[in-house]
């Protein structure tokens, strides 16, 4: 199994933070370079003690994510999921994603994967769900294999009855409704390719697969077998998720053709979905979502649940949250500093009402754009 995980170069400045930190505890609010500390779905850790205080920030990063493909003997694709965590990393959710959904004018999610490199798929799905994944992982048969016998026999639903031909004729093997899998027949079941079945119908077969499957992945278990590694970033994500609630996510397909070879899922719902999962994400590739800093220039407002999904909805990788250094800031403000960053900053200016643009140019910024939020964005 591989898998790939984001490394964030702010981690590797904490000691040296320690040492200076006195000499440079006057630069904190200015640079968000010089500092970041961790947090998860939007829980924030404190730079400023008081967080009612006038100058105070803290430094967010982005929504737990893992990607994980299931893959044939012939490393194509059959079956993705794409997890995130919840507050704290106790519990998460997922959408299932069929081979058939179609993420580019021509290609769907099965046809891009097994036309190009994996590298390219993660650009080209991530910039269909305008998000970035901070780690992903290829689960072939041998691995479904192990993570089942931890667990036991497995129960599913299909739809369908699955069938193969024997002498030219349809045998029934699996019945539809409630199927009770042993760990050696689950990748069967999963690979299944049912003669008759609707892009539709396996898209429903996998879902069901996959939330019966996370469900009793026990992520101990699978550390003390060997079968997981602690450095792997998939046992933070499937311990997170057996630590509390896990919710599937939905979606509203339709057949694309009539011949049903593709699905399609309406853009709006998509879009409000993936936020609903991921507050926080980070951009699918450079320049496809630019970071900000967002303060309070009024004094109250509820930034993380107000504003920064707006901003977020509108293109925003937000980095920093704060309060302004004064209070009583009657227009909203969305300064940017390089020239190529005007279309984002329009964009977040149309999703704040009554808010200026400003231009200030800066040869270096720790972040693309900054936000104030003034009354005129509230009123």
């Amino acid at each position: 199994m591989n898998s790939f995980k984001q490394i964030r170069w702010w981690n590797l400045a904490v000691p040296f933070l320690v040492v200076v930190l006195g000499l440079v505890a006057l630069l904190l609010v200015r640079d968000a370079t010089t500092a970041i500390l961790e947090s998860a779905d939007g829980e924030f850790e404190e730079v400023i003690l008081d967080p009612l205080a006038s100058g105070y920030e803290t430094y967010v990063t982005s929504t737990p994510t893992h990607l994980m493909i299931i893959e044939n003997g012939e490393q194509e694709y059959v079956s993705a999921a794409l997890l995130s965590l919840f507050v704290n990393e106790i519990g998460g959710t997922a959408v299932i994603l069929p081979g058939e959904l179609l993420i580019t004018n021509e290609s769907s999610i099965e046809e891009t994967y097994n036309q190009g490199t994996i590298e390219n798929f993660l650009t080209v799905l991530g910039s269909y769900l305008w998000v970035g994944f901070e780690g992903f992982s290829i689960i072939n048969k041998g691995d479904i294999e192990n993570y089942s016998l931890s667990v036991g026999p497995l129960t599913v639903s299909s739809p369908d009855p699955l069938r193969k031909l024997e002498n030219g004729e349809p045998v029934v093997v699996y019945e539809a409704g409630e199927i009770v899998l042993e760990s050696s027949r689950v990748f069967e079941y999963l690979t299944w390719e049912n003669e008759g079945e609707s892009s539709y119908n396996r898209w429903l077969r996998h879902k069901n697969f996959w939330e019966n499957w996370i469900l009793s992945i026990e992520a101990e278990k699978l550390l003390i077998s060997g079968d997981l590694q602690k450095t792997d970033d998939l046992q933070r994500i499937l311990s997170g998720v057996s630590s509390g609630e896990f919710v599937m996510q939905n979606l509203d397909l339709f057949e694309f053709s009539e011949e049903a070879e593709y699905l399609s899922v309406n853009e709006d719902f998509l879009a409000s979905l993936i936020l609903g999962m991921i507050p926080f994400p980070i951009s699918p590739s450079s320049g496809e979502r630019a970071t900000v800093k967002v303060v309070d220039g009024v004094g109250g407002l509820d930034i993380p649940n107000i504003f920064v999904p707006r901003l977020v909805g509108a293109g925003a990788e937000i980095k920093v949250i704060g309060n302004a250094d004064q209070f009583g800031v009657s227009e909203s403000i969305v300064t940017y500093y390089d020239e190529a960053d005007y279309n984002f900053a329009n964009a977040f200016s149309n999703v704040l009402a009554g808010s200026a643009i400003v231009f200030e140019p800066l040869p270096e910024s720790a972040v693309d754009i900054s936000v104030v939020i003034g009354l005129s964005s509230v009123e």
